[in-house]
């Protein structure tokens, strides 16, 4: 039997294909709106007027549906309402589009996994150059859209982070599940996958972020871990071919080399690693002064250091030596700047070296000085105040340099110790401390403090009644009181001080 084929069309209907998305620019709100206020008032914005400057003019708006002469279409309200109601309008069109610049640059933050990217002008310059690599994988690949998904950091959700051909808004919307992705877990396994109908069969195996008909799924890595994924995207059904693949492959390691660049300048800027070197020492300057604590029976010793700044150019400590006496030392550093405080770590370090052996205080003073002419100079000047108590007898001695005070305090009044009137260490090759015995009675305490407190209000007379006070009333923590009497002072110095209470 013969078949004989008709000379018609035959119409045959195939599988359903997804629509391009609209990703036009008058897609956007902001746009809407003014179409919206257009239909609504009548009136429309002069563009041409608002390109030139930042004034507002409005004109007779006009319906592509209307068959009559424009003119003859009268506005719906006066042109006074829609005035003030365009004005309105485009303040908040202007907030938006800085809240998105905002938003743009802070994903730019969070891209680099950096605390922070130096300053809105680096942030943008990022951002500039990771949508310049997007546009120009696109242009290579054919491709209509692309965006950077990075994932989060336990590894489980994927957030937009930069996108180009699709709406700014993009960047504002929740990030999307890695579980289930499958275009996203085949490139992050293989490299880079390509899809050439998302919908063959009717059915969405990929799992696409937006909806279009194809697209190429490339994995950002970082040290061979993956980070995120690039998606490019096409409005037609094609066959993605090796050069395709290795493009966006291509595209994708650009990324991971920007992102990654972007995060070691961060680390490698002067600045921020100078900043980062004084919060060290400022951690290592609080974490090594010692708490207040019970050194012997009988003997309770306590510091403070209130700084201006981050950090401190003074310190204290005490400690048992090892025949049994008590040691207790105050140093201050005469130049206040940041040298100051890295001259006191030479000495705290000082200090701790020379102490494992016998000595007196004024053997301690003077080693102290030979470190500081050995490591400079000469230009290392420093106050300290170095005792040694016996805790049995409550016998002491020291040997101080410098500017330190001391008195002695008891429930009927005080005597003064060490007036801080003599040539700080360092002044000469050979120190000169102030050297003197004392005896610490039950029930006295001992207070040594620097100018700081001096000069911030802290006289001998104010101190010593305040101690006089605690004593009185048993408050066996009179730095505390010292500290809350000065509450209201201004903290323009320094202020450093020790005591040792034996009840």
């Amino acid at each position: 039997m013969t078949k004989t084929i008709p000379n018609y069309l035959r119409i045959h209907k195939g599988p359903a294909s997804k629509a391009a998305p609209d990703l036009d620019p008058s897609g956007d709100a902001v746009s809407h709106f003014w179409h919206a206020f257009g239909d609504a008032t009548g009136w429309r914005l002069d563009n041409s007027r608002r390109r030139v400057g930042s004034s507002i003019e409005l004109l007779p708006s006009v319906n592509t549906m209307a068959v009559s002469d424009p003119s003859e279409a009268s506005p719906t309200v006066t042109k006074s309402s829609a005035m003030r109601l365009a004005e309105s309008a485009a303040m908040l069109a202007e907030q938006l589009n800085r809240s998105r610049e905002s938003l743009r640059r802070q994903e730019m933050e969070l891209a680099t996994r950096a605390s922070i990217v130096p300053g809105a002008e680096s942030q943008s310059k990022l951002a500039d150059k990771i949508e310049t690599i997007l546009a120009d994988a696109c242009e290579a690949v054919n491709c209509r859209a692309a965006a950077m998904y990075l994932l989060d950091d336990d590894t489980q959700l994927l957030k937009a982070r930069s996108v180009f051909g699709l709406p700014a808004s993009r960047l504002e919307d929740p990030p999307r599940e890695l579980r289930g992705s499958r275009g996203d877990l085949e490139a992050m396994v293989q490299g880079v996958v390509t899809a050439d109908h998302f919908m063959a069969g009717d059915i969405d195996t990929w799992n696409s972020p937006e909806p279009f008909t194809g697209g190429i799924c490339a994995s950002i890595n970082h040290d061979g871990v993956p980070i995120g994924t690039l998606w490019l995207f096409s409005d037609d059904i094609r066959a993605f071919g090796k050069a395709e693949a290795a493009l966006g492959r291509l595209a994708a390691s650009h990324l991971a080399a920007e992102l990654s660049h972007a995060a070691s300048d961060r680390t490698s800027s002067p600045q921020l690693a100078s900043t980062s070197s004084i919060r060290d020492l400022s951690e290592w300057q609080h974490l090594s002064l010692p708490a207040g604590s019970r050194i012997a029976d009988g003997w309770f010793a306590d510091g403070m250091i209130e700084s201006p700044q981050s950090w401190a150019t003074g310190f204290h400590t005490w400690d048992v030596l090892p025949d049994g006496t008590l040691m207790m030392a105050m140093a201050e550093s005469v130049d206040s700047t940041l040298r100051g405080a890295l001259q006191t770590v030479v000495v705290r370090t000082a200090i701790t070296a020379h102490s494992h052996y016998r000595h007196s205080a004024a053997q301690m003073l003077q080693r102290i000085n030979d470190t500081l002419w050995h490591t400079n100079a000469g230009d290392q000047l420093m106050s300290m105040l170095y005792m040694q108590i016996d805790p049995e007898t409550g016998d002491g001695s020291f040997a101080s340099c410098g500017d330190i005070m001391a008195m002695v305090c008891s429930r009927y009044g005080y005597r003064p110790l060490v007036d801080g009137r003599s040539e700080p260490l360092g002044s000469h090759i050979t120190a000169s401390p102030t050297l003197n015995s004392f005896s610490l009675l039950p029930g006295e305490t001992l207070l040594a403090y620097n100018q700081g407190m001096r000069i911030d209000g802290a006289t001998q007379t104010l101190l010593g009644d305040r101690l006089r006070g605690c004593l009185q009333t048993g408050d066996k923590n009179p730095l505390a009181a010292i500290r809350r009497g000065m509450i209201n002072q201004t903290l323009n110095n320094e202020r450093g001080a020790i005591t040792l209470l034996r009840s």
